[in-house]
């Protein structure tokens, strides 16, 4: 029977002149072939569908008049690019499983790259949003004296003001001052908040970008009585952010009149103030009359904006030598200065003392550039071993299109042609999986940030260089892991191919196998580094530290009213049911703010003096953090009012073996800075020793407890700063609901403001937990790629060993003999990986736990525990393959031969 005449008709109407010889003599032969297999009607009906498909520009376009209809058109570039997508589209659709452990592997790849990325590109672009950036540097004060080696953020104002007048590299400088935390209060509505309190020049607003959200930036600080607050704050106080022309009270009786309010200050910068008063303000009082007096004083932050292409170094220089002509140093003492960029503060200011820090306890942690450095390189490892996953399944699907190649081969396509398609394809599957990628980030962004305490996001609104940076990785994945299976399996000569003989050598199999063990390397190294970081934190939060830590309570005194009346407080606290033991003191172990350091020598010793860690306490001290005498006595009450306590460290400083009321003398004290006289007579405080305490820590196990001194609560050195309580764990609410009250009775205006202190102490190591945490996700990830590589090798090696399994199941072998002879070779290769890792884990691992004082041993079933998991998960992937083609008949396997 002859085709449907209508539908011939309709496609000699609409086909073009020269294609329809060719079109109609295809339909008509498939139409005559499908008559006999399917019958008239199945064959009418496609061949009606067939004619619908040829409707496309493609066949309608009609050739030029002066064009011949034989006359050959070579294909064009975008032909060639847009077949090579259209084949790697028809490969991928095709071939479902293949393509979607692909995608599902460099996906979990990129997420990872693009989540740590975001994360570092933060680090790595600390105040940068200031435009003058780059111009901006920190003034680094360096001094050296007999008993004294400091590097401190600080400079004096005169260095400050004669500097930027005097030296020509220096455009512009600015002060920051923080004097400590008061109260700041809406006087309508009696709003009170104890915030940290900074003094500012007005030309901070000048130098930086800080963008305002009410008022005029540039001239807020100019005027006295002024105070520029952050829109955080403006909302707590005023519950709005136009108050601009309002007025706050400051606890010093002043009416503070609001002319700007700024932007939230972004979590990468290096500012975390929330409010700041003008200059102006204090300029006539006796404090900053002191603050101003010496060259060599500590007091200000300074920030100097240098002038474009000034050397920082030459400047620097002037600043030093400009100290030295106008500074009275004493005999031994030298001073010099350095300027450290804007951009440096955050990542190197390891070795910097910050005397003039915001001691917020929320503050923000100092980047640390050895994590930088150690998450960039995971980032790139998760990256490249997610484009290792993608070639061994690549190459172990190279015999399924060994045919498909050599067909090509012998048909006259070029060696770049199959490269280019096969990287093709690998781009194509790359830019899926960076799509899919970039969905899974956004989903996990928001906790992501909540983890990491910072305001990443992955959008249009994004920085362009981080689009630019992901693109550009994103293109190198997609080559890295097209490259190896374009190359290999391009190579090979068509004869082979089409005769379907084997296709791997010595050196593409050793190449495969290397991946596979540079895998499992950085896997298992994943997993000892978090066992032992695991290990580490659990120490840090479990060791004994020479106190209990458990339900101690610890208010902060923030008014002088609550400090004078501090010995009636605590006698109304130890009356509270749910309290057991109150003590005062200046500081607290697992401090968050400035301890300060004393110089202290005994009154026969003629050598330098020493220098200790220096709290004041009361006599229940001792009991109520259940510290250890160890010899002499405990604080007996007003009468030991120059009577000192010492820890063991201080008193083997000091040689002192036995207490026997002997006599030191503390001649200076410093808070963060340089030692300053305790008086204006430069009159040492000579103390009498009762007593030897046990070691305790005060400060993160990172350090080697220090030299202690205690003193009484009233000394010259430092005043009392909190109350501490151990309490009761029974109803806690109701104990700080009576604490408040009797604040309240003393001061009205008083904050209960209290932290526990275990959970003080764990601040410490709460960015090791942090990093505990990504890296346990890192390595699930890293272990899940890394096995689906070695399932696509396992894929590989059986498809290549078929016929061989087909022989020895015909002569006798059982499935489980099969399976082991398919699993042993890769499980030779996690024990290779094992025995590199294995090394590489431990100096890593080693290098970490040095920066801690006090830290684990890496024992050896770390190691045995890790290559264990490892060979485990390796033999689970394996051993589906390997009993799969176990189980294979092996008639099939042998047929074709």
């Amino acid at each position: 029977m002859p085709p449907p005449r209508l539908a011939d008709r309709l496609l000699n109407w609409f086909c073009a002149p020269h294609l329809r010889e060719e079109v109609l003599g295809d339909l008509h032969e498939r139409y005559a072939l499908r008559v006999a297999r399917e019958g008239e009607t199945q064959a009418r009906r496609r061949y009606w569908r067939e004619v619908m498909a040829y409707v496309r520009p493609s066949v309608i376009k009609r050739q030029p008049a002066n064009q011949g209809p034989t006359e050959y058109q070579a294909p064009t570039t975008t032909d060639m690019i847009r077949n090579y997508f259209k084949i790697a589209f028809r490969t991928l659709s095709r071939h479902k499983l293949y393509t979607a452990l692909n995608v599902a592997g460099l996906t979990l790849g990129i997420t990872c790259f693009l989540l740590i990325g975001l994360y570092l590109f933060d680090e790595l672009t600390f105040d940068q949003q200031h435009s003058r950036a780059n111009r901006i540097y920190r003034a680094i004060q360096h001094k050296k004296a007999p008993a004294e080696d400091l590097t401190i953020a600080a400079a004096s104002y005169k260095v400050a003001e004669a500097a930027t007048k005097s030296i020509g590299e220096i455009e512009k400088s600015a002060r920051i001052v923080r004097t400590g935390r008061a109260n700041l209060s809406n006087p309508e509505n009696k709003n009170m908040f104890q915030e940290t309190i900074a003094f500012g020049s007005p030309s901070l607003l000048e130098m930086f970008d800080f963008e305002t959200v009410d008022g005029s930036g540039r001239s807020a600080l100019n005027e006295p009585n002024s105070i520029i607050i952050v829109e955080e704050l403006a909302q707590r106080l005023f519950n709005s952010t136009h108050v601009v022309g309002k007025t706050v009270d400051f606890e010093i009786n002043k009416q503070l009149k609001i002319t700007a309010v700024l932007k939230n200050h972004p979590r990468n910068s290096s500012f975390d103030f929330n409010a700041i008063i003008s200059e102006a303000t204090v300029s006539n009082d006796e404090d900053f009359a002191e603050w101003t007096a010496n060259w060599d004083s500590q007091t200000f932050m300074t920030f100097f904006l240098l002038k474009e292409k000034a050397n920082p170094e030459i400047a620097a220089k002037k600043i030093t030598d400009l100290l030295n002509a106008n500074a009275k140093l004493e005999p031994g003492n030298s001073i010099s200065y350095t300027l450290q960029p804007l951009a440096d503060i955050h990542l190197f200011s390891d070795a910097i003392t910050d005397g003039a820090r915001n001691s917020n306890v929320e503050a923000m942690s100092q980047g640390s550039l050895l994590y930088i450095k150690i998450f960039a390189l995971v980032a790139l490892f998760v990256l490249l071993i997610a484009c290792i996953n993608y070639m061994n399944l690549a190459t172990a699907r190279a015999s399924n299109r060994a045919k498909e190649i050599g067909v090509r081969k012998a048909s006259g396509a070029f060696r770049s042609h199959l490269i280019q398609q096969f990287l093709t394809e690998s781009l194509l599957v790359t830019i899926l999986s960076f799509l899919v990628a970039i969905v899974f980030v956004n989903l996990l962004l928001p906790a992501f940030n909540k983890f990491t305490h910072k305001e990443l996001s992955l959008d249009f609104n994004s920085d362009y260089r981080i689009w630019l940076y992901s693109l550009l990785a994103v293109g190198i994945a997609g080559f890295l892991s097209g490259s190896y299976p374009a190359f290999l399996l391009s190579g090979f000569s068509p004869l082979l191919l089409l005769k379907n003989l084997k296709l791997q050598n010595r050196g593409d199999l050793s190449l495969r196998k290397g991946l596979v063990v540079f895998q499992f390397t950085i896997s298992v190294v994943m997993m000892i580094a978090t066992i032992v970081l695991f290990q580490q934190v659990q120490f840090a939060n479990d060791k004994n530290l020479g106190f209990n830590k458990k339900l101690l309570l610890v208010v902060d005194i923030n008014s002088g009213k609550v400090r004078s009346s501090a010995e009636t407080i605590k006698t109304e606290f130890s009356r509270i049911p749910g309290v057991n033991q109150v003590s005062v003191t200046s500081r607290v172990p697992g401090e968050w703010k400035v301890i300060p350091t004393v110089q202290v020598k005994t009154q026969e010793s003629t050598n330098e003096p020493k220098v200790a860690y220096w709290i004041g306490a009361d006599e229940n001290f001792a009991k109520t953090f259940e510290i250890q005498l160890l010899a002499g006595r405990n604080f007996k009450g007003m009468d030991d009012s120059t009577s000192v306590i010492l820890n063991e460290s201080a008193a083997k400083l000091l040689n002192i073996k036995e207490v026997s009321g002997q006599q030191i003398d503390i001649p200076s004290r410093a808070m963060g800075g340089s030692y300053r006289p305790l008086n204006k007579e430069n009159q040492p405080f000579h103390a009498r020793i009762i007593g030897i305490v046990k070691d305790f820590h005060f400060q993160s196990l990172r350090e080697k407890i220090a030299p202690m001194v205690l003193a009484y609560q009233r000394n010259p050195v430092h005043n009392i700063d909190y109350f501490t309580a151990r309490i009761e764990g029974k109803d806690i609410p109701a104990t700080l609901v009576q604490m408040r009250d009797v604040l309240a009775k003393i001061d009205p205006t008083h904050l209960l403001e209290y932290h526990f202190l275990d959970e003080q102490l764990a601040r410490f190591y709460a960015e090791d937990q942090r990093r505990e945490t990504l890296l346990i996700w890192v390595a699930l990830v890293t272990i899940f790629i890394a096995c689906l590589g070695l399932f696509g090798l396992a894929t590989y090696a059986a498809e290549q060993r078929i016929k061989e399994i087909g022989v020895r199941k015909v002569l006798g072998a059982g499935v489980m003999n099969l399976t082991a002879l398919l699993s042993k070779d890769f499980l030779k290769l996690v024990l290779i990986a094992n025995g590199i890792a294995f090394p590489i884990a431990w100096w890593a691992t080693n290098q970490w736990l040095n920066e801690f004082a006090y830290h684990i041993q890496v024992e050896w079933w770390v190691f045995l525990l890790a290559g264990i998991l490892a060979l485990a998960i390796a033999l689970t992937t394996v051993s589906y393959q390997a009993i799969k083609a176990a189980l294979v008949n092996p008639v099939k396997s042998l047929r074709s031969e």
